[in-house]
């Protein structure tokens, strides 16, 4: 067999200055013995951002490592965090102030408080390829913030550390090159190994876009670091041994995860713990979960053992959960309407988003998980289609599409399946083999914070551009890398992103919880606040509004007066309704359990609402709507979270009254008006589809 270095040593018989070039690259790939060994009792740390983050849910480069070598007691720990870079930029998500007023270089002093915990003895760096995107560092800050790294981590840790350097991803652009020498360079000069990820550009299926790994790809780094490093190939990605062992040390991860970078932080241990620093106590407890994965791990290392320790089955539902009945609400409702229950439990529960898809089914989030994760608990939160198939006005087809799912708070389906915004990330579910159900799970960003998770990326929209609108509200930190660079939103705002391109612009700034967007038949923009009383706004791209934090000036809302708190936005424009309603604005006041209605007309150069009444209210407290959608058949759809209290920091999160069960749709028609005959759009020729983008139905042109 021809060496494939054959090429370099004929070159460096006539050229002998690739000689040393020719003796480093065949130390670096195949000495005689392991170059960098994890020793019994070390701790190992996965330092860096998104390529280092996303492997907590791969387990691959892990798995490598710790069959490497089963004889010894080695741990490892994911610090990972989208968009970081050696000098900590993403983490002031674990400060305990108020976003917008951390302290100057307050992510740098979390990294080392984070390191600290952890103390390890080992760390992987995985950093640079979110420093080479725009909006990363300068490659001398970049040099500049790895020295220091280097040097405090160990004064951190408390002990000698030793690193292990990660080279870029190589499809990362902008100054991917310098970067990726400044950290060879590095390395050469402190005699700390050095892995180069170039072999990953071979195969495009690595990549899920230009910078992320696929589970391949981070299969395919595994086996670079392995050659790289000396070590002996092992079957670690054959075999049930094998699977079963990444599955426990992905579900060591996920606990971890929970550990390190709780949800909630601004209420647990922040600016607002006087609401929620009771449930601090329960963080810590992780810690025997954790240690319980390891055991499990240390015992099935050695592949040749035949070990196997099985998953144990864990809680998905709460352990606080309330399985109390609720009464029916009586309403009182619009001259010339009706409302109706057109779904309820157990076909879902707890929704907290609803959009329709174009064959006329409602796709639903059915969220247990809220507000804060359980010690103990897998999430398993769901997206669910709901059908009414036999035409009597009530769903009674209930299609679980996706689960396993924390704690969704938007979804839009799109693209051949559902978005999904969950926790820190944007997911998409894509089913392949047409049995109705998602068998592919992308994650297509992440790095959206969770200081507040009623403050988590949410209210995903479809807008006329053809790209996705989802907002993000004001206790939120995120920062996200896409090909195009890093987006950093420090408080509220509202995110523009296109998935063809992968790329992500926050559009509108501010607002304290703009649970409300919708887009006029014009293409304007306007949103509702769930905490801010300035009722209706409009949408100017680039605008501050209120409660952006460091804002200097502010646009008003278009709603003269106070208002009060709303959630969900729906504009009526539908044959089903009277002539006297088609432009309103319908919206829910969430606290005072009713359902409101505006008119908007244009004032200067601006708009301004008025107020019409209620389109329907109860004072049943159990009445909590929080999203409004008009349907295929052009009707009102009113999602209802259900619960006798509003589910906001100010109350404990494991209140006993906090009901996880129940959730409900509400329909609400005209009297006497036949519904929209119904058509799956899916099916309509390219001529009739087309004709549709000038109905006057907004259901048909959405």
């Amino acid at each position: 067999m021809v060496s494939p270095f054959m090429p370099y040593v004929n070159s460096a018989m006539k050229r002998l200055t690739l000689l040393p070039l020719l003796l480093s690259l065949t130390c670096q790939i195949s000495p005689a013995a392991p170059r960098f060994e994890l020793k019994d009792g070390e701790t190992v740390a996965f330092l860096g951002d998104s390529f280092a983050e996303r492997e907590q849910y791969a387990g691959w480069i892990e798995l490598a490592a710790t069959t490497q070598f089963p004889e010894r007691n080695v741990t490892f720990r994911n610090l990972g965090w989208s968009a970081d870079t050696p000098a900590g930029d993403s983490r002031n998500g674990l400060s305990l102030v108020q976003a917008g007023r951390e302290p100057a270089g307050e992510g740098w002093n979390q990294l080392l408080k984070q390191l600290s915990e952890c103390k390890p003895d080992v760390i992987v760096l995985g950093y640079g390829t979110a420093a080479s995107l725009h909006g990363g560092n300068t490659p001398e800050d970049f040099r500049t913030n790895l020295t220091r790294l280097l040097d405090e981590a160990p004064k951190a840790n408390g002990k000698e550390t030793r690193f292990l350097i990660l080279g870029t991803t190589p499809s990362a652009d902008g100054n991917r090159p310098v970067i990726e020498a400044i950290l060879s360079e590095t390395s050469a000069k402190r005699n700390m190994p050095f892995v180069s990820m170039d072999e990953l550009a071979k195969n495009p299926s690595h990549f899920q876009n230009p910078i992320h790994l696929t589970p391949d790809g981070y299969k395919a780094a595994a086996r670079i670091i392995e050659r790289s490093l000396g070590w002996q190939e092992k079957p670690w990605d054959k075999g049930q041994q094998s699977e079963i062992l990444r599955q426990h040390i992905i579900r060591k991860n996920e606990w971890f995860f929970h550990r390190s970078r709780p949800a909630n932080m601004a209420y647990i241990f922040g600016f607002r713990k006087r609401e929620q620093g009771r449930n601090a106590g329960e963080i810590p407890q992780f810690d025997a979960l954790i240690a319980e994965e390891d055991a499990a791990i240390a015992k099935m290392r050695d592949l040749s053992s035949g070990t196997i320790v099985p998953l144990k089955e864990t809680r998905t539902e709460s352990a606080f959960a309330a399985k109390t009945p609720q009464d029916l609400p009586q309403f009182t409702v619009a001259d010339g309407f009706e409302v109706t229950l057109w779904a309820e439990n157990p076909l879902f529960h707890k929704p907290t988003q609803m959009n329709f898809d174009p064959q006329g089914r409602l796709w639903v989030t059915s969220c247990l998980s809220y507000p804060q994760i359980e010690v103990g608990q897998t999430p398993n939160d769901k997206a669910i289609i709901l059908e009414d198939t036999d035409g009597d006005g009530k769903a009674d087809k209930s299609t679980v599409f996706a689960d396993g799912m924390l704690m969704p708070t938007g979804l839009l389906p799109a693209d051949g399946g559902v978005y999904v915004a969950q926790s820190t990330d944007l997911l998409h579910f894509k089913d392949t083999d047409g049995d109705g159900k998602a068998d592919v799970k992308t994650r297509v960003l992440s790095g959206f914070g969770t200081e507040d998770t009623h403050h988590n990326l949410h209210t995903l929209r479809r807008g006329p551009d053809g790209r996705i609108w989802m907002n993000q509200s004001i206790y939120t930190r995120s920062d996200v890398e896409t090909p195009h660079g890093i987006v950093r939103l420090k408080s509220g705002g509202i995110f523009r992103f296109d998935p063809r391109k992968v790329e992500l612009k926050p559009i509108y700034f501010g607002f304290w919880n703009a649970w409300g967007h919708e887009f006029d038949k014009y293409g304007q923009s306007f949103l509702t606040d769930g905490a801010g009383g300035t009722g209706i706004n409009w949408g100017m791209p680039g605008a501050t509004y209120e409660a952006f934090a460091g804002a200097k000036k502010v646009l008003a809302g278009v709603s003269p007066g106070g208002h009060p708190k709303f959630c969900g936005l729906e504009i009526i424009e539908s044959a089903h309704f009277p002539a006297d309603w088609q432009g309103n604005m319908i919206t829910c006041d969430f606290r005072a359990h009713r359902v409101v209605r505006f008119s908007i007309t244009d004032e200067g150069a601006g708009y301004v609402t008025q107020r019409l009444g209620d389109l329907l209210r109860t004072d049943s407290v159990n009445f909590r709507p929080i999203d409004v959608k008009l349907g295929p058949d052009g009707a009102l759809y009113i999602a209802d979270w259900a619960n006798p209290i509003i589910n906001h920091g100010e109350v404990d999160f494991r209140d006993p009254r906090r009901d996880r069960e129940h959730g409900r749709i509400w329909r609400v028609a005209k009297k006497d008006s036949p519904p929209i005959a119904k058509r799956d759009f899916t099916k309509l020729p390219e001529a009739e589809l087309a004709a549709t983008l000038g109905s006057a139905n907004r259901y048909d042109r959405n």
